[in-house]
């Protein structure tokens, strides 16, 4: 199990999602989508880093810091449309980046 964690920690460095988009023509290299998150223990500062590749211009990411209950509601249940909109401006910040250059 050490190893497990070892492995998460330092060789994935907390990456949960990477979404690969192809170009549809064949002709653009691949588009890499990677989200990664950390929470230190007793904190409720949730990081969330979404960071886009290609091999057509240098890697970017941008970053989330924000305290979890602002995602909660009273009772204690994620209101996913709190979550999803900061989750869609990571993604649009790094669009409209890929756009203006």
């Amino acid at each position: 199990m050490g190893v497990l964690t070892f492995y998460t920690t330092f060789a994935e460095k907390g990456i949960f999602l990477v979404a690969v988009k192809k170009d549809d023509a064949g002709i653009d290299p691949d588009q890499v989508w990677r989200v990664s998150s950390q929470m230190k223990r007793f904190d409720d500062v949730y990081h969330l880093v979404v960071s886009y590749s290609s091999k057509k211009s240098p890697p970017r990411e941008t970053k989330l810091q924000k305290s979890i209950a602002s995602w909660f509601d009273e009772n204690g249940v994620l209101v996913f449309s709190l979550f999803e909109e900061d989750v869609s401006r990571l993604h649009n910040s790094l669009l409209s980046e890929k756009k203006e250059k």
